[in-house]
């Protein structure tokens, strides 16, 4: 019991770590935001109820945040055990929990895509690096095929064929604060990620209908978090589920991947395109309508009351109105903070439960 209790401190230490770095890359090694960014994720409800299948989410960050070092190490003795660690951590991600391994592993290719492109003018003056990517991708592929062909990966649970939320799964990260004060059964399922989907998706497309910039993350992220989002709402025809290896996947554990996915746009607008979007009158619209949703979601039996509605309502349109003006430094900020918060409430006490 203790060596399970080590090994999971190990495993939230190393998610810590590898957080910080990626979020580092999304905001140009902003050290402020990128602390808040992985405290919204590494302490998260999805995170911390779900500690012991959160492998996917730590080497999947390791091999982003080690594909972006290797095409900009200029020390090729420094890249060779670079590229050995993204094989191996390759191989070991398709032992880790099956369905986040396949939901997240969208995102995490969305991320190294955006890599590739913001880094291709680099890559075309150097050709070794293009040579050295190329072979990293095939011995990972290729060891990650002969791990599942000879070894396969029986790593998932029952529920996940039992549970489907639709529209209202999506907006689980709402009440994720309130689960560790309550008596909810398969709390590690209603667990969210505070992401107020789907507003930064809905920003995300809207922005590039209009400015067409920051195309190289906007447009791979936004594909995947709007291929899942469908998903989560309405599934997609058998042949394209086994295309898109989600067949064997449930939404509910998929719904964290778009959550997932919403937090680095969230971040990439607040630290990289600083133009204002919406006036304040506009941003209290779009305030008002995303409030407006909450009428057709479902929640547990226990958060019915119109008590948690309140706070739902409260929660959603403080999150809304101050992302929506992150352009302002004080809005931005506020909203920072009150995001740290709501995490840490929902998340930290869970240790305690667990």
């Amino acid at each position: 019991m203790k060596l399970e209790v080590v090994w999971l401190v190990i495993k939230f230490i190393a998610l810590i770590l590898t957080s910080f770095e990626l979020f580092s890359i999304i905001t140009n090694k902003n050290k402020k935001m990128s602390i808040a960014g992985t405290f919204v994720l590494a302490f998260s409800g999805c995170v911390m109820w779900n500690l012991d299948k959160i492998d996917s989410l730590v080497l999947g960050s390791l091999i982003t945040i080690l594909t972006n070092r290797i095409i900009k190490e200029k020390s090729y003795k420094k890249i060779i055990p670079m590229m050995l660690i993204v094989i191996v951590s390759s191989i070991g991600y398709m032992y880790t929990f099956r369905p986040f391994a396949i939901s997240f592993g969208y995102v995490f290719f969305a991320l190294m895509l955006w890599i590739i492109l913001q880094n291709r003018n680099c890559l075309k003056d150097d050709k070794k690096k293009i040579i050295i990517l190329s072979v990293t991708a095939i011995f990972s592929v290729f060891g990650a095929v002969c791990a599942e062909l000879f070894f396969g990966n029986c790593y998932t649970d029952y529920i996940e064929n039992n549970l489907s939320f639709g529209f209202s799964g999506l907006f689980t990260y709402l009440y994720a604060p309130l689960l560790p004060f309550n008596n909810v059964k398969e709390p590690s399922i209603w667990a969210g990620i505070i992401s107020i989907v789907p507003i930064p998706m809905c920003i995300a497309l809207y922005y590039m209908y209009k400015e067409e910039k920051h195309s190289e993350f906007l447009l791979p992220m936004t594909v995947v978090t709007v291929l899942e989002t469908v998903y989560c709402i309405s599934g997609f025809p058998e042949i394209v589920s086994k295309f898109t290896m989600l067949s064997s996947v449930a939404a509910v554990r998929v719904v964290p991947a778009v959550q997932f996915a919403n937090i680095f746009l969230m971040f990439y607008f607040l630290e990289n395109i600083k133009e204002s979007l919406f006036s304040m009158k506009y941003a209290i619209r779009i305030t008002v309508i995303s409030i407006c949703m909450l009428v057709f979601i479902k929640y547990p039996t226990i958060f019915s009351s119109k008590g948690f509605l309140y706070i739902f309502v409260t929660e959603l349109s403080l999150l809304t109105f101050m992302f929506l003006n992150y352009s302002d430094k004080k809005y931005r900020k506020v909203f920072l903070v009150f995001l740290s918060c709501i995490s840490i409430i929902g998340g930290v006490p869970v240790l305690f439960l667990r």
